[in-house]
């Protein structure tokens, strides 16, 4: 018999991966004005932008997350966090009010480097001091693992990695770890076991989350997999905007909306309202042009809009 959790956490980050690969900058208007209706829709977790100093800024798009996050409003109830790789983006971080860090690093070496210009064992070793850093100013810390499960360069990404890296995340003080499906390429028995085994090792880790992304139209069965599998939370984008930067023609996560209406239709509980969750869509794709824009629940509303029959 199947088992699936009676409620779930789901995660926005439309605002972040839904946007680092735009060819331009999301205003920083534009993105406070979308935060009220995420927020607004009943979402409870938002990953609002990258802290990423350097010239990756201008790579992922993110130059102006410090103003965002110096200037939006912070509803009750909300956690507001942020991406970043190393301690200087976690200062900056700190300098802008975040109260949470998602640190990410990636199963893939080849990967790792196009992204940062080091090799994973290099970036695990920065996690010392973002974990001194979080400590000392009081930040929850979300460890990421980014092409956990298959990149398109290596293959298959070995577990006893991904243990190495769930390991360096604990000793550095985060209690949650998210495995990301980057490339969309996993499959939901892969997920499944994955998500299993790591449990098995780290029966600390107080929330399990998953990022899957759609581009081989996986996005949905993998996360049913995951749920079954007993995470806690999933991450999901706004009209399913999302990518890589460095992936060519990468799709993006899976649509918010969808994974709403999905476990709404199986009683899974999230406190997000769908209405508003929608309008909040529809900003998304006004902002983009409609770029990357990969939502059924959108289809259909602009079917319903243009006055045709939904049967």
């Amino acid at each position: 018999m199947l088992c699936y959790p009676k409620s779930i956490t789901v995660c926005e980050v439309s605002t972040r991966d839904g946007f680092q690969s735009l060819p331009f900058e999301i205003e920083t208007e534009d993105k406070l004005e979308l935060l009220e209706q995420i927020a607004d829709a009943g979402i409870r977790e938002i990953e609002v932008g990258s802290f990423v100093p350097g010239a990756s800024e201008d790579q992922w798009k993110m130059s102006k997350t410090p103003e965002v996050f110096r200037r939006m409003a912070r509803r009750q109830g909300v956690v507001y966090r942020a991406l970043l790789q190393t301690p200087e983006g976690a200062r900056q971080a700190i300098d802008s009010g975040c109260r949470k860090f998602k640190i990410n690093i990636s199963g893939s070496e080849k990967h790792y480097q196009l992204m940062t210009g080091k090799s994973i064992a290099e970036g695990v070793k920065g996690f010392e001091e973002i974990g001194r850093l979080a400590a000392d100013n009081g930040v929850a810390l979300l460890g990421s693992i980014s092409l956990a499960f298959l990149s398109p360069y290596d293959g298959q990404v070995p577990l006893e990695r991904l243990s190495m890296i769930i390991e360096s995340f604990l000793n550095c003080g985060a209690e949650e770890i998210s495995l990301n499906d980057t490339a969309g390429m996993a499959t939901p028995a892969m997920v499944y076991e994955y998500f299993e085994q790591m449990q098995q090792r780290f029966p600390q880790v107080k929330a399990w989350a998953f990022h899957p992304h759609n581009t081989r139209g996986m996005g949905l069965a993998n996360t049913l997999a995951a749920l079954q599998a007993g995470i806690q939370k999933v991450d999901a984008s706004l009209a399913g905007i999302g990518g890589c930067s460095v992936f060519k023609n990468a799709s993006g996560n899976i649509s918010t909306e969808d994974l709403v209406y999905l476990l709404d239709g199986m009683g899974i509980e999230t406190g997000v309202r769908m209405e508003p969750l929608l309008r909040a869509g529809q900003t998304v794709e006004k902002l983009v042009g409609g770029r990357n824009c990969d939502s059924y629940l959108q289809r259909l509303e602009k079917l319903k809009k243009s006055g045709q029959e939904i049967e």
